[in-house]
């Protein structure tokens, strides 16, 4: 048995815990049960009570475990001892996720227990069966998100307060939510949070699948992917080195699922006649790509030793050893730069005449200033991300609000991607911005060598 995981079931498994966990949950349900049909009920009805009792488990309370498994090792100074152990990384990594949480799972399961019984009891099989399975993966997904965020906290921090595992846990709750956000599109009684319209059927890439299932399918992905994100984590914090090939492959993942789902978009009438097929999808792969190339230089360390490194390797001729060490914000926006090239050509090898090309031309100068942005700030102050994230907010939302309520709207295109007269003014003025931010981040580099 794996030694990390059997080490949390002594910690957390201990006789008077498990008894304390199935009295408490005995006595809520029996309560519910003999209450229920009373018009003066207390605690609702019994699959009611014990999905909220999962949720408050093995989600919120799981959560908190999660983000705590490796956070509360250093607060104990035990985590050098562990890291200098012969346990590997994948070892470590559901050790630490599922040892951590192994009582939230006892209540959860005794939960799911319960609303399974309660379905077959009630001729719901085949519901309650695909209820359990998204239960299961809903903590699964808030747990790992939880755990991932406290491994590149601990890559970025060294103390880790109170507030900062509340972030941890808060990350696993939010990614919990968006689950719920999307199930609710398939929910057969329909949406009683978000507004849905419940759906029997979503179209992907041409075809017309069942909603429930293909929902399900994708949110145990997103599950794998997430843990397979926690051990390379765990590997860094191992002191291992990860190659780029499994961010690559979440890219094309990535691209090509969010990419199926063009026929739930419909365009303006301006330009029904350009933003379909191939050019829709082209337009959502670039704007998945892009918003992982700010997620990930947002939360990857910006070291200027890695990127002199490049340079040194660049140089000396090595491109596939820099390319071997690439951080996966480099890949990201690479992979936005090409999608958008070849939405560029399509659009205006298919005639669109408009502004379109144009537009995309100049999201993609703005990334690459942003992307330097984050950089550049890295290399100059201590809170770098936290003051380019300032930056961001000024140049995109506080100085184009300014300038708008005093009447110079035509200025605008400096500032974000929009239609301007003359269409090739704010691809230039992006572009433009770009080479400045860049050569400001390549001479700070550049500078901090020579020192």
């Amino acid at each position: 048995m794996n030694p990390e995981f059997r080490r949390n079931l002594w910690l957390e498994l201990t006789p008077r815990r498990v008894v304390f966990m199935v009295a408490i949950l005995a006595l809520i349900f029996f309560a519910v049960a003999v209450t229920s049909d009373k018009t003066s009920a207390m605690f609702g009805t019994i699959p009611g009570t014990a999905e909220f009792l999962f949720w408050v488990i093995a989600v919120l309370w799981g959560a908190r475990n999660a983000g705590l498994s490796v956070v509360g090792e250093i607060r104990d100074r035990t985590w050098d001892l562990q890291r200098l152990s012969s346990v590997g990384a994948g070892e470590m990594t559901w050790g630490k996720l599922f040892g951590s949480t192994i009582y939230n799972w006892l209540g959860g399961v005794i939960c799911l227990a319960v609303m399974l019984a309660y379905g077959i009891a009630h001729g719901a099989v085949v519901t309650a069966l695909i209820d359990t399975v998204y239960y299961v993966t809903v903590a699964l997904i808030a747990q790992s998100t939880a755990l991932l965020a406290s491994l590149i906290g601990v890559r970025r921090r060294t103390a880790h307060s109170r507030l900062d595992v509340f972030i941890y846990q808060l990350a696993g709750i939010v990614a919990s939510l968006g689950v719920l956000y999307v199930w609710e599109a398939a929910d057969p009684e329909g949406s009683y949070i978000t507004g849905f319209k419940a759906t029997k059927f979503i179209a992907w890439w041409g075809m017309t699948l069942d909603a429930r299932p293909f929902l399900l399918g994708s949110l145990a992905i997103f599950a794998a992917w997430i843990f397979v994100a926690c051990n390379r984590e765990m590997r860094r914090e191992l002191k291992m080195t990860n190659g780029p090939l499994v961010w690559l492959g979440f890219l094309v993942f990535i691209g090509l699922y969010v990419a199926g789902f063009d026929t739930w978009l419909t365009p303006d009438d301006a330009h029904k006649a350009v933003w379909t097929g191939v050019a829709l999808r082209l337009g959502l792969a670039t704007l998945a790509f892009g918003v992982l190339t700010y997620i990930m230089v947002l939360l990857e360390p910006k070291d200027r030793v890695l990127y002199r490194w490049y340079g040194s390797q660049i140089a000396a001729g090595r491109v596939g050893l820099m390319l071997a060490r690439l951080q996966a914000w480099i890949m990201s926006y690479v992979a936005t730069a090409i999608v958008a090239v070849a939405l560029i050509w399509w659009l205006t090898a298919h005639g669109s005449g408009a502004d379109l090309p144009a537009v995309t031309a100049a999201g993609l100068g703005f990334l690459t200033r942003d992307a330097a942005i984050f950089v550049l700030m890295a290399t100059t102050r201590r809170r770098g991300d936290f003051a380019a994230v300032i930056v961001l907010l000024a140049l995109y939302i506080l100085i184009p609000a300014i300038l708008d309520g005093i009447g110079f709207s035509s200025a605008l295109p400096f500032f974000y991607p929009k239609p301007s007269t003359p269409m090739w003014l704010g691809p230039v003025a992006a572009w433009g911005e770009a080479i400045a931010a860049v050569s400001l981040a390549i001479g700070r580099l550049a500078i901090g060598e020579k020192k």
